[in-house]
This record gives C-alpha cells, sequence and structure tokens, in this order.
C-alpha cells in the first residue's frame, strides 16, 4: 500500500479496504467525509442568498413593504 496522507485512522482506512474499496475509492470517501461541513456551508450560504434575492424581488415588485 502507498503513503497517503489521509485524516482518517488507520483502522478505518484498513476496514473499508478490508471491505473491498480501492485505495482510490478509501481516499475518495476520507476527502469526502473530511469536507461535508464545507458542503453544509455552501448549501447553507447559497440557500441564504436565494432567500435574500426572493425578499429583494417582492420588495421590488411592491409585494412587501420596507
Amino acid at each position: 500500500m502507498t503513503e497517503h496522507t489521509y485524516t482518517a485512522s488507520n483502522w478505518d482506512i484498513e476496514r473499508l479496504l478490508s471491505l473491498g474499496f480501492t485505495e482510490a475509492e478509501v481516499g475518495r470517501l476520507v476527502y469526502m467525509r473530511n469536507h461535508v461541513s464545507e458542503q453544509t456551508e455552501y448549501r447553507e450560504i447559497m440557500e441564504e442568498k436565494h432567500r435574500m434575492n426572493f425578499v429583494r424581488w417582492l420588495i421590488e415588485h411592491n409585494r412587501l413593504s420596507k
């Protein structure tokens, strides 16, 4: 097994490998696990942006007063 810098315990990596995942798949799974919070934050930011754009549209079209 080649040396990789994963942010997971060796036990987690060995377990995934023993379940039949390839090293590349293990790397992607660990990467996804480590970055899921960033994706959640991005999604929340985008949702807030869409809400604000909608409120702006409501105000601009006199559907909602300031």
